[in-house]
């Protein structure tokens, strides 16, 4: 279990402040955030090689204060591996290992075992990312701490290095804790996910809760959803279409039908939201292209034209005029393709209430 408590700690001049979340005991945790975001900072003051200046850092159960990095069950790897320069590449994932089984494991798991008889200093950034790896696992450690540990990686050799990471992260019971800018990435691995920014926890939760559910418009904005846009939510109550027979306040729990104005448009969604000014997000992918009015369980439908066309490997993005107003809408390129999507065609861009998050 990983938990901090207002956590403060100072780098040079940057400062973590007030950080507080929790990865419990067996969970793999990514920490997300942009260049800058304090990151590293963070895994080092896990990992006590920094020590904060305020707040608490509670490991498996045990308060930290100041006890040191070797007392703490916990093997960190950096983005830029930091190897023993000196030793072989056996040596290094030897150092510290928790025994030789342990150590074959990692070393054939990382996929590094044919590198043990080489020189460091002629590895490649992605051969010392793996040896950086399997050096940290062959601890067999309670904790494992890793910054953007796949990052030199080529596209093939990541998706089947992060593939045996979580394996190991789940065979061994770690408890996990990754840094890193990729949100697929996080979506992916993690069963937490804490947004970081200017050395502050702007949000943190299931990557499903902060992907969709993004706290505020900045957060929806940096997590790169599409369709943000500023307007009133008025609460339909009773009268909303989407209620079924019965006692609405007990069926719903707690989510409500909106009407939100926008820009010339109303947007029906459903949530749990106080009325008033605030925002709607759509994510690109929740909205559907089709080239007539077709019936379908959707309560938004707009007409609209389409003015821009981005297609890039097998996604294709779509932007739709509607009434002076963009949606961006993303799409299989081979769907695209078969609906003959061009600039000035008419279309009509559909997407659920359920879709619309309010914020």
């Amino acid at each position: 279990m990983i938990r901090l408590e207002g956590v403060t700690a100072r780098k040079g001049r940057f400062r973590l402040d007030g950080v507080s979340f929790e990865v419990r005991r067996g969970e793999y945790g990514v920490v997300i955030g942009p260049a800058g975001s304090g990151k590293t900072t963070l895994l080092e003051v896990v990992a006590g090689l920094l020590a904060p200046i305020g707040g608490r850092v509670t490991l498996s159960g045990v308060e930290m204060g100041s006890a040191p990095p070797e007392s703490r069950g916990v093997g960190l790897v950096y983005q830029h591996a930091f190897l023993f320069p000196h030793l072989t590449v056996r040596a290094n994932v030897a150092y510290g290992a928790a025994d030789d089984g342990t150590l074959r494991e990692a070393a054939d798991r990382m996929g590094v075992t044919a590198l043990f008889g080489r020189e460091v200093r002629g590895l490649s950034g992605g051969e010392r990312q793996l040896v950086a790896l399997a050096r940290a696992l062959a601890r067999r450690p309670r904790l494992l701490l890793l910054d953007e540990p796949f990052s030199a990686l080529d596209p093939r050799r990541r998706t089947l290095i992060r593939r045996e990471v979580r394996a190991l992260h789940r065979e061994w019971g770690l408890t996990t804790l990754q840094v890193t800018h990729d949100f697929a990435e996080a979506g992916m691995l993690g069963d937490q996910a804490i947004l970081l920014d200017g050395g502050r926890v702007l949000q943190a939760g299931t990557p499903a809760e902060v992907f969709r559910r993004p706290a505020s418009p900045y957060v929806a904005e940096f997590l790169g959803a599409e369709n943000i846009f500023s307007g009133t939510a008025r609460d339909l109550g009773e009268a909303a279409p989407d209620w079924v027979d019965g006692r609405p306040a007990d069926l719903a729990h707690g989510h409500r039908a909106f009407a939100f104005q926008t820009e010339g448009l109303t947007l029906y969604a459903v949530g749990d939201f106080a009325a008033g000014a605030g925002h709607a997000v759509i994510r690109a992918e929740e909205i559907t292209i089709a080239r007539d009015h077709a019936h379908d369980s959707a309560r938004n439908r707009f007409a609209g034209r389409v003015t821009e066309v981005a297609s890039l490997g097998a996604l294709t993005r779509v932007t739709v005029d509607v009434r002076g107003t963009p949606l961006i809408a993303a799409l299989t390129t081979r769907s695209a393709h078969e609906l003959a999507i061009e600039p000035g065609l008419a279309v009509v861009a559909t997407f659920k209430a359920m879709a619309v998050h309010l914020c």
